[in-house]
């Protein structure tokens, strides 16, 4: 539901505040405006056919794929272009009581408003190409961490992270591809998928055989996932589909409060997401674990990092926040963070979207914290001041 009057508000309000000051620009000739009026036409059926359409089975994979792609960039679109023309509309406004502008420059003037809403469009489809542009090219962050600990006979371990893939009809088999491609180039000794792996539905993933592309994830110590919220959405699947897809179809190794000892040298512990109600805690699951040995923990939403501190876990991995996607949602996260870290707020009271390390590194006493922005997207492919990634650890033990 919330979606929807998202989807309702974006579609239908923001996109009648547009297309009203963009008809109020333009010349009053019947071969501009009838053209400027069918692409808000077209575009508001599109979005809608594809909404209500995409559950019933009607519509091919690609239909679906273009819609969905059209639908969420135009909610892009809509709202940088609404905030500009509304800084416009607030010049006017304290022009009219104040006079900030001399009297030949009319901001209420038609080539005025012609020229303004133009710059605009060609600003905000410009910015719109870059992001897609960042999205489509994942950058590798590397990080070299130390950890004072023997594992075994290993001294060094190439650790690959994605989180937040969101396989799907937006992140289609052919972006999931370009990111196994992406993971393998890095020559990992173990591969960790925290999370959010797939997007809202699962008929996507059986329609484009998705599995095919994970099979070909591989790495001498293995191929691990754990829980996301995504997995935990239920669009007329059975209970726990998408996980059983992600360990039966794709052949991942997934971890759902689980803890394993990987070649007698290191621990790996899977979470289960928030969203699960049998969730349990670190503690628990951490009763035998040996913490001579090094502890990797995977889990998905960063909202209590003090919790795999307090555990001794020595590396601590998260994703969800996409570090806001766009701007200007990641300053907004940065400034929250900030916020919060003044310890002003208690954590009972904090906001969802509020947290501790919103995205990247930090050191928490022993334990080395890494929250990605994300691979993958959900809903718009765009990349606004922020990164796709995928993460590698190069990690050291010594004791």
């Amino acid at each position: 539901m919330r979606v929807f009057l998202n989807a309702i508000f974006v579609q239908i309000f923001l996109s009648a505040y547009i297309y009203w000051r963009g008809w109020q620009g333009l010349p009053d000739k019947k071969y501009i405006k009838i053209p400027y009026a069918s692409v808000y036409i077209i575009e508001l059926m599109i979005y809608f056919i594809g909404f209500f359409m995409s559950s019933t089975g009607l519509l091919p994979f690609d239909a679906l794929h273009d819609f969905a792609w059209i639908g969420t960039s135009w909610m892009v679109f809509a709202i940088y272009m609404t905030s500009l023309l509304l800084v416009y509309d607030l010049f006017k406004y304290i022009d009219r009581k104040k006079k900030i502008f001399p009297l030949s420059f009319d901001l209420r003037a038609k080539k005025t408003r012609l020229v303004y809403f133009c710059s605009s469009l060609l600003l905000v489809c410009s910015v719109m190409a870059y992001g897609n542009y960042r999205f489509r090219h994942p950058v590798v962050t590397e990080k070299n961490l130390t950890v004072e600990k023997e594992a075994g006979g290993i001294e060094n371990l190439k650790i690959v992270v994605a989180t937040d893939i969101h396989a799907g009809y937006l992140i289609d088999k052919s972006v999931v591809s370009m990111y196994v491609d992406k993971i393998m180039e890095q020559k990992p000794d173990l591969i960790l998928l925290v999370g959010d792996i797939i997007d809202y539905d699962i008929r996507s993933l059986y329609e484009q055989q998705m599995e095919t592309e994970f099979h070909r994830l591989k790495a001498p110590y293995g191929v691990y996932a754990s829980t996301g919220n995504h997995e935990y959405i239920e669009l007329g699947e059975s209970k726990d589909e998408k996980i059983l897809w992600l360990s039966e179809k794709a052949n991942l190794n997934v971890l759902r409060d689980t803890t394993v000892m990987i070649d007698n040298a290191f621990y790996l512990v899977g979470r289960e997401d928030d969203q699960c109600k049998t969730r349990k805690p670190l503690s628990e699951l951490m009763q035998n674990v040996d913490k001579r040995y090094p502890v990797i923990v995977m889990n998905h939403e960063p909202h209590r990092l003090e919790e795999e501190e307090e555990a001794g876990a020595d590396i601590a991995l998260y994703g969800h926040t996409h570090n806001g996607q766009f701007f200007p949602n990641n300053v907004l996260m940065a400034t929250s963070s900030m916020i919060y870290n003044t310890g002003i707020i208690p954590y009972d009271m904090k906001p969802k979207f509020m947290y501790e390390l919103p995205f990247g590194y930090k050191k928490k006493g022993e334990t080395h914290v890494y929250v990605s922005s994300g691979l993958g997207l959900a809903g718009p492919q765009y990349r606004i001041g922020t990164i796709s990634e995928i993460v590698v650890l190069n990690v050291n033990f010594k004791k």
